[in-house]
């Protein structure tokens, strides 16, 4: 059978996604091959998010194409750009959208060469592509329908997978040797709440705790409006759970959350940051913001740019804002220039460097626990690995100076230095 590769764009969120189309295809005879360069056939999952992943998406297929490689295109792009794909890259063999992928191997082989998206139901594999760390996705969709987002339209409304097939299929993951489960979805938080009767996810993150091999659970994505004391307290208490969130507020001032349609608004990233302020310094949050969205003036800037000094968040992803067209932050008026919300990026993402150079340098001489994650891509006299407060790819690394251990164990290492967003250690 042909060797098959994989391209993965956007978020863990698609990755997981991605791991479900190898299954697929690997049931059904095909080679996987981790070199695009190496395979026949190339599965590109896509990412439509924004119009810069829309052009990343389609430049990288075509390139696919040019070196004469079979491609088939699955993902985001196909449910929000069906008609266009179709009358415009002939080219490509197969296109598949969300929600298809249980049939997309076979599909393929029948020679057909299109799958609708498919809305109500979440992925669920074994298989992963990391040495020790699996994203496992807890829901499909997401009902919170901001302005600016068009994820409702790709994906569908919030569907969430169901209690005990989390807890199969985290078991799964982790008898094929994944330590650490990183829990995501669009919002995280409201879990279960399109199932009536379903447990909590604070019931379904004890339940994956109690399996026995894992060691790390890290919550991802949790809407400031979803945000439960008992999840607080549940990361405070349960020695499994990161203590780290991923808590994605946007912004704090209430005319732009109004004017994004954020779920309860200023009120809710308050409230949020309050349930939190007892685990201050126990609990690294991390977040995202988006400047340039309509309604955005000097006085909000201002209100977001003092909130992000008082150095709440551990780890930070500042956007700009992007009209998507389709979406209704897209027909406001009183967007900022494209120059001044760069700007705005800029001072944020360099007040948050100040922020997190300081609170790394006071970990020097602390010890703390690092999943190792193999040779530092520079160089094998060094190691790299991640805290539990550092989520892979998005956050920074600990970089080993001292001692060995093999990637995928997790072992103690005392801080002895650090940069702008990184540490340096030494195994004991």
């Amino acid at each position: 059978m042909k060797r098959f590769s994989i391209v993965s764009l956007g978020c863990p969120k698609n990755l997981v996604d991605s791991e479900y189309i190898c299954e697929r295809f690997q049931q059904e005879g095909f080679v996987l091959t981790e070199d695009p360069a190496h395979a026949e056939l190339v599965v590109v999952n896509t990412c439509s998010f924004l119009a810069s992943a829309v052009e990343e998406s389609i430049n990288t297929m075509l390139e696919l194409i040019q070196d004469g490689k079979e491609v088939v295109c699955a993902g985001c792009l196909v449910s929000r750009y069906r008609q266009e794909l179709l009358r415009e890259l002939p080219e490509i063999r197969f296109f598949a959208a969300p929600g298809s992928y249980a049939e997309i191997a076979e599909a393929y082989l029948r020679g057909e060469s299109y799958l609708a998206p498919v809305f109500g139901s979440v992925v669920s594999r074994s298989f992963f592509t990391g040495r020790s760390s699996a994203y496992l996705k807890l829901s499909e969709g997401c009902s919170n329908h901001c302005n600016y987002c068009l994820i409702p339209a790709i994906r569908g409304e919030l569907v969430s997978k169901p209690f005990d097939e989390v807890i199969r299929e985290s078991t799964r993951l982790a008898d094929s040797g994944a330590k650490e489960l990183i829990l995501v979805a669009q919002d995280l938080g409201s879990y279960g709440k399109d199932r009536p009767g379903e447990r909590s996810l604070v019931e379904l993150v004890e339940r994956i705790s109690r399996i026995e091999t894992v060691e790390w659970i890290r919550l991802m994505y949790v809407h400031p409006a979803s945000l439960t004391g008992t999840l607080v307290e549940l990361m405070k208490t349960n020695p499994k759970v990161c203590p780290y969130i991923d808590l994605p507020i946007q912004h704090v001032s209430e005319k732009v959350l109004q004017a994004m349609g954020r779920k309860g608004g200023a009120q809710a990233v308050k409230a949020a940051f309050d349930l939190l302020a007892p685990a201050a310094g126990e609990i690294w949050i991390r977040s995202t913001v988006m400047v340039g969205h309509p309604g955005e003036d000097d006085d909000a800037f201002l209100e977001l740019e003092q909130f992000i000094q008082e150095g709440l968040i551990g780890h930070l992803g500042v956007f700009t804002y992007s009209a998507e067209t389709g979406t209704r932050s897209s027909l406001m008026p009183d967007a900022p220039k494209r120059r001044v919300a760069l700007k705005r990026k800029n001072r944020i993402m360099a007040i948050q460097q100040g922020v997190s150079k300081k609170r790394l340098h006071k970990m020097k001489g602390e010890r703390v626990k690092v999943l190792i994650e193999g040779y530092h891509p520079e160089t094998e006299l060094l190691l790299k690995g991640r805290a539990s407060f550092q989520a892979p790819e998005v956050d920074g690394e600990v970089i080993i100076t001292e001692g060995g251990a093999d990637a995928g164990t997790i072992t103690d290492v005392e801080i002895t230095g650090s940069h702008a967003y990184d540490l340096i250690g030494k195994i004991l």
